[in-house]
């Protein structure tokens, strides 16, 4: 049994205890985002799950929790086949607008694993709001290799992937390609994800448990990253 079948299988019987009780809307302080000023991001996500899409809606304020601005963005994972694909979506009053930024820098595969900051003083997590965090990336874990899937439905200015140069540059670092691979549990990772890269690297997410990154990944890293 193969490391997907063993997230699918925990997201379905986490999904099944907990029935209706687990929300499928959850508003938290993001523990990566943060404002140009340093300020605290809040983020709504709401997921409706289909038997041939997944469809992630995210709301994100920079201007705080009972902000009337919020951003809205929506990542749809198409499952008719394997590997998936995932289409990125900016919209405004729910039609569709241009990207504000790149999607692909920080979503190389699809929705990214949701990471709250659980000391938030704002916004709090009921219990049970966690185990529905968990269930979602459980969920995301369980899709595997998520390949991008053009979105043209409007003329844009700025385009998904806006380095295409960047793009090109896979990573190659061992502890990181264990999973990150053509065909393998997730998504390859590229030049362009590399502000991502230094984020969860600092933090400890990445490499997840029992990975740990040799001496010479850390030097590999740093001159993917850094040049040097």
């Amino acid at each position: 049994m193969n490391i997907i079948n063993v997230f699918n299988i925990l997201y379905s019987l986490l999904s099944f205890l907990g029935g209706s009780t687990l929300s499928e809307a959850v508003l938290f302080e993001s523990l990566e985002s943060k404002t140009e000023i340093g300020k605290e991001v809040y983020n709504v996500i709401q997921l409706k799950v289909g038997s041939t899409k997944d469809v992630w809606t995210m709301k994100q304020s920079h201007h705080g929790v009972h902000s009337k601005v919020w951003d809205q963005i929506k990542i749809i994972v198409h499952k008719e086949e394997k590997p998936y694909k995932a289409s990125y979506h900016q919209l405004s009053n729910g039609k569709e607008i241009d990207y504000k930024v790149s999607c692909f820098r920080c979503h190389s595969g699809g929705p990214r694993l949701v990471r709250p900051n659980y000391d938030s003083k704002m916004a709090k997590l009921s219990l049970e709001k966690q185990l529905t965090i968990l269930k979602w990336n459980l969920l995301i874990k369980s899709y595997g290799e998520v390949q991008i899937k053009g979105n043209n439905s409007i003329k844009r200015k700025i385009e998904l992937i806006t380095d295409i140069k960047s793009f090109k540059k896979e990573l190659a670092v061992n502890s990181c390609s264990k999973c990150h691979y053509q065909g393998g549990p997730r998504a390859v990772l590229t030049k362009a994800n590399t502000e991502t890269m230094k984020f969860l690297v600092k933090n400890k997410a990445m490499p997840p448990w029992p990975y740990e990154l040799t001496k010479k990944d850390k030097k590999d890293l740093n001159k993917f990253i850094h040049g040097f």
